[in-house]
């Protein structure tokens, strides 16, 4: 039986940012999962493009090419623990040391937002995106005047997604026509199988068993 989904009048806020690095078994769990405290913004940017066939004289199709997503997690300041897991910042003899990365750490991203309806009664949705990758971040350090202004910090994010899983968890999905998908953006809304436990640990991207 096919889910119809009611569409938000309204969305806002992004908080309880996690994330979760890659592991040789899949993703960390527990405590190995890293807060990321003081979330301000979180903009995933879609990276579709298309290819176009001509011939004719004329445009017959175009094939989407669809890369994931590009994204910037915005928070209030440096987020030590994150860079360390990232692999450009090691601990000093006497502070934090920011180093050359050499490499780009993977993991997924959990964060989550409230939808409102349009008697304004709010729900929260909660999020997480596939094997993204983590970038240097960027400050913003502005002198204190006759008022202060806050400084910013934003972390550049791709996110490249895993395969998407049939209803077993076990097998790749492939559709009538032998394709299959990239699971790049999993969400969980209140109804959902799991929601409660949705954020405790990555959980696997598959489908919902065909009644």
């Amino acid at each position: 039986m096919a889910t119809t989904r009611t569409k938000a009048a309204a969305y806002h806020g992004v908080e309880n940012v996690k994330f979760a690095p890659k592991t040789s078994a899949g993703y960390a769990e527990d405590d190995a999962i890293l807060p990321v405290k003081y979330a301000k913004n979180l903009n995933p940017s879609s990276l579709l493009e298309a290819v176009e066939q001509y011939a004719d004289n004329r445009l017959l199709f175009r094939v989407p090419n669809d890369k994931g997503y590009d994204v910037e997690l915005g928070t209030t300041g440096p987020d030590g623990e994150l860079e360390k897991a990232a692999g450009y910042a090691m601990e000093g003899a006497s502070g934090l040391i920011s180093v050359g990365q050499v490499a780009y750490a993977r993991g997924a991203l959990y964060y989550e937002f409230i939808e409102r309806d349009e008697t304004g009664q709010a729900s929260k949705v909660k999020c997480w995106m596939f094997n993204v990758e983590v970038g240097k971040g960027t400050g913003t350090y502005t002198t204190d005047e006759s008022s202060v202004t806050f400084g910013t910090y934003t972390y550049p994010m791709r996110v490249y997604g895993d395969t998407l899983m049939d209803s077993t968890g076990t097998a790749a999905y492939v559709d009538s026509k032998g394709l299959g998908r990239t699971a790049f953006l999993y969400t969980s809304r209140p109804g959902d199988t799991g929601y409660d436990t949705f954020g405790d640990s990555v959980p696997v991207p598959k489908l919902l068993a065909s009644a």
